[in-house]
């Protein structure tokens, strides 16, 4: 099992190196994000930032950083941070699974490893990365007789460079007072603050922060973009609030299993088992730890509920152990049930290589792909003039200009126009989703012009499709 697991993180290492250095990609955010990184100082950064961004003090003070200090192209060291932290995520699960000495994890860390979602989310240039890595960090030491001593700096600095770190604190303190029993008596209470004072205290500095950057100009205007934004994200208390965790159980089985619904769907009913011996408050596999986790997790729901904080795919990135260990968790308890211990290595393997092989259907999942867009293009013909929408030009405007021109082919780009005299193909702005095949709605324009079928579509990368225009058009139009 240790070979297979060691296999595996040697593979998750060279793809996200793979994408994330040889095929880069920047979404939107991670432009506006890393726009103001490259053009703000070191204390212009703990201020409000400028396009509608935010991101916790210490990361953004980690990433400028790197880019004062290290000789590489701006798109490089702005990579370099979260390739570290995925790495370190790696290791981290690797080292708590191979305590288990149970083949079930070499499915549970395949699944960590070669996620989509997980692989996107882990490496984009926002702190998602060190959500997960914290939490991970937290189900690794939480046990251990130093880290009890010393959490305290672990939370410190764990709530300036992730956000989750003010929810993980918090769960930690919950899932610490019921472990130890404690009855909810006034001086049984204030032995137990007083002997976990420094961990009560840990988050200040993050929230005196918070507090001090609220009242900054520009906070209320950012405040305001925020609560729009992420008006969608946060449960509601009315009737709707079923509709609402239906779709959330859907983010949750395409995120953390798999996006192929089918596969996604039936991983996720496997759950049910080690969540019913938790109710009945039966022991199982990983009990300690999933208990932390939905302690966590229920601070992270309180916020959400008083619309403090939202509950998004990318935002929730840290709770994929949460699921992991649910379905590690499970599959111990129905191999003991029906007997099947002698195959569970068998059956461990097949679920493993499906789960891959579906994974491998839809990696990369990633947008704004505008390094392969340019590839393409140039196969097509690297001199042509290329038409472009006006969504379209903005994003791939944006995407030279912030990794300076450094991908930038030979092809000139005009923005489209009705007559179609000037070029053989167009490109359209698409937002690429996470099932697979599926993306945004094409463009008005677009579909006008295929309507009357001026164009034909030909190719497409994430985040943007390509269109041939038709020769009797031009001809035409010459």
């Amino acid at each position: 099992m240790k070979i297979w697991l060691i296999i595996v993180m040697i593979l998750g290492i060279v793809i996200r190196f793979y994408f994330h250095f040889l095929e880069p990609t920047f979404n939107v955010d991670e432009i506006a994000l890393g726009t103001n990184l490259k053009e703000l100082t070191f204390k212009e950064l703990l201020y409000p930032l400028n396009y509608g961004q935010s991101s916790p003090p210490l990361y953004l003070l980690l990433q400028k950083t790197i880019i004062v200090v290290f000789p590489l192209a701006f798109w490089i060291k702005i990579k370099i941070l979260n390739f570290i932290c995925a790495i370190l995520t790696l290791f981290l699960f690797y080292k708590f699974l191979i305590k288990t000495k149970n083949p079930i994890a070499i499915l549970m860390f395949a699944m960590l490893v070669f996620n989509p979602f997980l692989i996107y989310n882990s490496l984009t240039v926002k702190q998602y990365g060190f959500d997960l890595l914290g939490v991970l960090f937290l189900i690794n030491y939480s046990n251990h007789v130093a880290f009890k001593k010393y959490n305290w700096i672990f939370f410190t600095f764990w709530c300036l460079i992730s956000n989750i770190g003010l929810f993980g604190c918090a769960g930690f303190l919950i899932y610490n007072f019921f472990s130890e029993k404690q009855s909810f008596k006034i001086k049984n209470l204030v032995i137990w603050v007083k002997n976990n004072i420094k961990t009560f205290v840990s988050p200040f500095p993050y929230i005196a922060y918070f507090l001090w950057f609220l009242n900054q100009e520009g906070a209320s205007e950012l405040k305001s973009y925020m609560v729009i934004y992420w008006n969608n994200s946060f449960i509601p208390l009315n009737s709707s609030i079923f509709k609402y965790i239906i779709y959330l159980f859907h983010q949750f089985w395409i995120s953390f299993y798999s996006a192929y619904e089918f596969w996604g769907i039936f991983l996720f009913c496997l759950i049910i088992p080690s969540l019913t011996y938790l109710i009945r408050k039966k022991n199982i596999l990983f009990k300690q730890q999933i208990l932390l986790m939905l302690c966590i997790l229920f601070v992270h729901i309180i916020l959400n509920v008083l619309h403090m904080y939202p509950l998004s795919d990318r935002l929730f990135v840290y709770l994929a152990p949460l699921f992991i260990l649910f379905l590690g968790a499970s599959l111990d308890i129905l191999f003991t049930y029906f007997k099947l211990k002698k195959i569970k290595y068998t059956i461990t393997l097949l679920l493993t290589f499906i789960t891959i092989g579906l994974y491998f259907l839809y990696l990369p999942y990633k947008d704004n792909d505008v390094v392969l867009l340019f590839k393409k293009i140039s196969e097509l013909d690297s001199n042509k003039t290329i038409y472009v929408t006006d969504k379209s030009q903005k994003t791939i405007e944006n995407f030279n200009d912030f990794t300076d021109n450094y991908f930038k082919p030979k092809n000139s780009f005009i923005l489209l126009d009705s007559a179609l005299g000037k070029s053989n193909y167009v490109i359209s702005r698409v937002q690429n989703k996470l099932k697979p095949n599926k993306t945004s709605p094409e463009e008005t324009i677009i579909l006008k012009l295929v309507d009357q079928k001026r164009i034909i579509y030909l190719d497409n990368v994430s985040g943007y499709n390509i269109y041939e225009i038709k020769k009797s058009t031009n001809n035409m139009n010459k």
